[in-house]
């Protein structure tokens, strides 16, 4: 799209790549519309949809490091913000995993910090004011949060507070085609027969499910 970032250079090792879907490239074009903004991203569906896995595969393609935190109400809005300021000072990414399922007055008090390091990003501020202290400002730095649907069997997840979703880009993400990564998969590996395994597979799995 019209959205240009610079390469970081994290180093990453070796890791196995994602398998693109048109899922996952709707997620990339989403976030990354959403960082030229100066905004987070929200991908945002039920469990094994590759919320997670899509926030850390676009920051390797971008050489940066992505830290993930599993949120809980044990989580207050100072630890937050203690981990926002690493964000910010080293220019990591943080994807921050269930953040629906922390308390709801942290999810009310933590949006206005969110909201400080974003306008710090758009105006590509040198340092932004966090927890009382000036902190230095690395711009390629980011935040991004996943939810689970509340209700639908997911226990103890809030909805998010209106003047939190305005500083989030949501992107829905739906069940990948299971039969096309599998065949991905077997393709890399070398499997000449790679689409025939890969739908037998798939629906091995699916009646032993």
């Amino acid at each position: 799209m019209d959205a240009t970032f610079d390469y970081s250079y994290e180093y990453q090792g070796n890791a196995a790549k994602l398998v693109h879907t048109k899922l996952t490239d709707k997620c990339y074009i989403t976030l990354c519309q959403a960082m030229s903004m100066g905004f987070g991203g929200n991908p945002y569906g039920p469990a094994g949809t590759g919320k997670t896995e899509s926030v850390k595969a676009l920051g390797s393609l971008l050489g940066r490091q992505v830290l993930v935190f599993n949120c809980d109400g044990g989580l207050d809005v100072k630890s937050l913000t203690r981990i926002m300021v690493g964000l910010v000072k080293c220019g990591a990414w943080g994807c921050f995993d269930e953040f629906n399922r922390l308390e709801e007055t942290t999810l009310s008090l933590i949006s206005s910090q969110i909201h400080i390091i974003q306008e710090g990003l758009r105006n590509k501020s040198s340092s932004v004011i966090l927890l009382e202290k000036e902190v230095g400002m690395d711009h390629n730095a980011g935040i991004f949060i996943t939810l689970n649907p509340a209700g639908k069997g997911y226990g103890g997840r809030q909805k998010l507070p209106e003047n939190l979703k305005q500083l989030f880009r949501p992107v829905y993400m739906t069940k990948p085609d299971d039969k096309d990564i599998a065949q991905v998969i077997l393709h890399c590996e070398g499997f000449k027969l790679a689409d025939e395994i890969g739908s037998k597979l798939v629906t091995l799995f699916d009646m032993a499910r």
